[in-house]
């Protein structure tokens, strides 16, 4: 083969492989490939792949080959080697190792006998060959260099050979051949470094600001976090099911994907004002009002007190004591009422309408109980918000998908928006923020949306209720199932994996951690 058609072979090879490198995705076989092409470029037997540990002290194994000896050894066979320092104890530089010496000096180099140099030790060269029954003569090594002429690896090569099989020294041409593969490495393998460096940080501050949002209110600090948790749970255990999920596989980027848009699934509620998120009592605003209505009551006792003292008509006492207490009646009442919880019965509501009508008249003065705001909130039904109040925390979902469809995500991020945006869709379409329906919904929208759903019904740091025990929880979300709200098939997933008492013993407290009858509540919905 003439030289000029071997030039513009090696050239094709190098070009391919640099294409090559830059589309695979998997480390493994990224420095498999570098090896491989490293070894065919060489006509080497034997080949290594070092790369600089995270403190920069030493050289990692990532991949061995030595071909006479069918020896193929990946990252997962050389996580146990030991590595190979680059420093001694007073922090000086080891070059007593071939790849060491290559890595500090930065330069590539070759000898023709590991055996006959003093370049560097041969100790440990002639150790391996020994207990491997091998010989290593003409050895090459190649620095991987970033953009910054950084080291991130060394590729070392041994035993060039010729085409009868016969071992030759290495040669100026291998090594310009060799650095220019370990400079297309390096540049592929430092894209890898920076893709997941970003991806890292998109991870961090999405966290940081999810840690933010929780910290603001008082009452649902981790909220975000346990949502998160939860969500990859499913999704990983999806990925090892071999039963209704068997065919239902999520790649890294997609599980990746999920777990930031757990992170961010609540960052619309920034806008959300605190004194509507931390209502913790139906009377409350930027304080409880409670103290002040109480003041009320009390003001009003002293002076029915003062009238009875000074009252001479036995009967007209005996009334002003009824109406004292019909007074303490009403300020108990108004102090339970106030506390929100699962559902007001509608008897209570004329309570509230006389309490609010109700007036104490005492030396040419009227005395009020309640405002009109006041009787407003104290009738809410269930919880402590009032409708309009309720529709500003609905905000919180639009606003998410608002935030997170402004932002550049990777094609591969692009589902974020709307997975995050969809907690609170529901299957039949009454949901928010706009009322999907089963058909809209991908499966990881509905994982997050029954991870939600099950971590608010067990929360124990929300102010206006208890957490609910594991029996109370899925029997809530068993008909919520039978009313075509959430996926049966995943509340499923969750009782018969076991899911539910795996995220109950590491997040809740032990009394809500019961016997659950799960036929009994299959039973619900089936």
């Amino acid at each position: 083969m003439s030289s000029n058609k071997k030039m513009l072979e090696l050239l094709n090879d190098l070009t391919e492989i640099g294409i090559a490198l830059s589309a695979e995705k998997d480390i493994n076989l990224f420095f498999q490939m570098v090896l491989n092409a490293a070894i065919k470029f060489s006509n080497s037997d034997a080949g290594t792949i070092y790369t600089l540990s995270e403190d920069k002290k030493s050289l990692d194994f990532k991949i061995i080959c030595t071909l006479s000896k069918d020896l193929h050894l990946g990252m997962a066979d050389t996580i146990k080697w030991p590595s190979v320092p680059l420093y001694n104890n007073q922090d000086e530089k080891i070059y007593k190792n071939f790849a060491t010496y290559v890595a500090h000096t930065k330069k590539a180099c070759k000898v023709a006998d590991a055996y006959e140099q003093d370049i560097f030790d041969n100790s440990g060269t002639k150790s391996y060959d020994s207990n491997n029954n091998y010989r290593s003569t003409s050895m090459a090594a190649i620095p991987m260099m970033d953009h910054e002429n950084e080291l991130l690896g060394v590729i070392q090569l041994i035993n060039a050979m010729d085409d009868e099989g016969n071992i030759v020294s290495y040669t100026n041409e291998h090594l310009s051949t060799l650095n220019s593969l370990a400079s297309q490495a390096a540049i592929a393998l430092t894209n890898k470094h920076l893709i997941k460096d970003l991806e890292n940080l998109l991870l961090q501050f999405n966290k940081s600001i999810a840690a933010a949002i929780d910290r603001k209110s008082k009452y649902t600090g981790g909220h975000i976090t346990r949502v998160a948790n939860l969500s990859q749970m499913i999704a990983e255990h999806i990925q090892d099911d071999k039963g209704v999920f068997n065919d239902v596989t999520f790649s890294d980027d997609e599980l990746q994907e999920l777990n930031i848009a757990g992170w961010m699934h609540d960052v619309g509620k920034i806008t959300t004002p605190i004194y509507i998120r931390d209502k913790a009592k139906k009377l409350e605003t930027i304080f409880d009002r409670i103290e002040l209505v109480m003041t009320r009551f009390e003001l009003i006792e002293i002076l029915i007190k003062q009238d009875i003292q000074f009252e001479q008509n036995d009967q007209k006492q005996v009334e002003l004591q009824d109406e004292l207490t019909k007074l303490l009646d009403s300020r108990e009442f108004i102090n339970k009422v106030n506390t929100g919880g699962e559902f007001m019965s509608e008897d209570k509501l004329p309570l509230i309408e006389d309490i609010f009508n109700y007036s104490y008249k005492s030396n040419g003065k009227k005395y009020r109980l309640i405002t009109e705001d006041e009787k407003k909130n104290l009738s809410i039904r269930k919880g402590t918000l009032l409708p309009e109040e309720i529709e500003k925390m609905h905000d919180h979902a639009l606003v998410t998908h608002e935030m997170l469809s402004q932002l550049s995500y990777p094609k591969k991020f692009k589902n974020i928006p709307l997975y995050a945006a969809s907690h609170h869709e529901k299957l039949n379409g009454k949901g928010y923020p706009f009322q999907k329906t089963a058909d809209e919904l991908p499966l990881q929208s509905r994982i997050l949306a029954v991870a939600d759903l099950f971590e608010a019904l067990t929360a124990s740091d929300r102010p206006y209720k208890k957490g609910k025990t594991m029996t109370e929880t899925l029997k809530i979300m068993a008909f919520m199932v039978k009313d075509g709200e959430i996926d049966k098939t995943l509340v499923e997933f969750l009782m018969d994996s076991e899911l539910y008492l795996q995220y109950a013993k590491q997040y809740l407290n032990p009394e809500q951690i019961d016997d659950v009858d799960i036929d009994k509540i299959k039973d619900i919905f089936n």
